[in-house]
């Protein structure tokens, strides 16, 4: 099974990740977004572009890991990443991971007023690129990618993953 946290950046999938990881007895936490930086930092941009899910190795790769990582392993795999363009999201989740994988894909949504506070209040990351593309997340997380969606306006971080939790046990 896949938990797939998707969301706008800032809206708090990698917190909730590392929540459920810890929660989950049998399970795993693989953030793809490393694969991503490390093609970034390690390859020219000629090659690898600036938003690294363009690059079809990046996207090939992250599913072949997931799969991997789901045969070998045989635990929970929890995914925070960010997927707004909806060709990429049928690719990875719906072609690549969904045909005999077990996912269940949360969208943590919030209004962009949340969103931004969240991101005022990162200390220690650059918040440019969640900046920039905020509204277009907005937007395909209001009607473009499917997926359970979860409103965290007013939620606390623990309610969040109770939520998550309590619907994986089917109520």
């Amino acid at each position: 099974m896949i938990i797939w946290l998707n969301g706008a950046f800032g809206v708090g999938k990698s917190t909730i990740a590392y929540l459920l990881n810890q929660q989950i007895h049998d399970s795993i936490l693989y953030d793809p977004e490393r694969l991503g930086d490390f093609l970034q930092k390690n390859l020219p941009t000629s090659v690898c572009p600036e938003d690294f899910q363009d690059y079809p190795i990046w996207r090939r790769a992250t599913i072949q890991i997931i799969r991997d990582l789901a045969s070998k392993t045989d635990k929970i795999i929890i995914v925070p990443m960010t997927i707004f363009k909806k060709e990429y999201y049928q690719e990875i989740i719906e072609q690549g991971l969904s045909e005999d994988i077990y996912v269940q894909h949360y969208i943590l949504v919030a209004d962009k007023k949340t969103i931004l506070s969240r991101l005022n209040n990162r200390t220690q990351e650059n918040n440019n690129w969640a900046l920039k593309h905020l509204d277009h997340c907005l937007r395909a997380f209001g009607d473009q990618i499917s997926g359970q969606k979860i409103n965290t306006d007013s939620l606390t971080v623990n309610e969040i993953a109770d939520l998550i939790l309590k619907d994986l046990k089917g109520g």
